[in-house]
């Protein structure tokens, strides 16, 4: 029994890693690319902020803004997708 090999222990899953894991990966198909888009800069602004307690640099607002100018696009593009569907 001593010479039995030791199963190996797996490594532990940090689920909130993993979510906010998925939450940057966006792929061409991705019917959540929007809501991922979103949610990536609301954690991105909690995070760079601190919890809100601290300023964010010029540079990094511009980055985030570049992404919700981009969320923004696909959010018409839905609407006029769906006012088609409508009709």
């Amino acid at each position: 029994m001593e010479n039995e090999p030791k199963p190996k222990d797996e490594p532990e899953i940090d689920l909130d890693f993993e979510m906010i894991d998925e939450a940057f990966l966006l792929q061409a198909d991705d019917q959540r690319a929007l809501e991922k888009k979103i949610l990536s800069v609301a954690y991105l602004l909690e995070e760079c902020s601190k919890g809100g307690y601290e300023p964010i640099d010029g540079v990094v607002a511009q980055g985030f803004a570049e992404v919700l100018r981009d969320a923004a696009r696909d959010a018409a593009r839905l609407r006029l997708e769906l006012s088609r569907l409508a009709e």
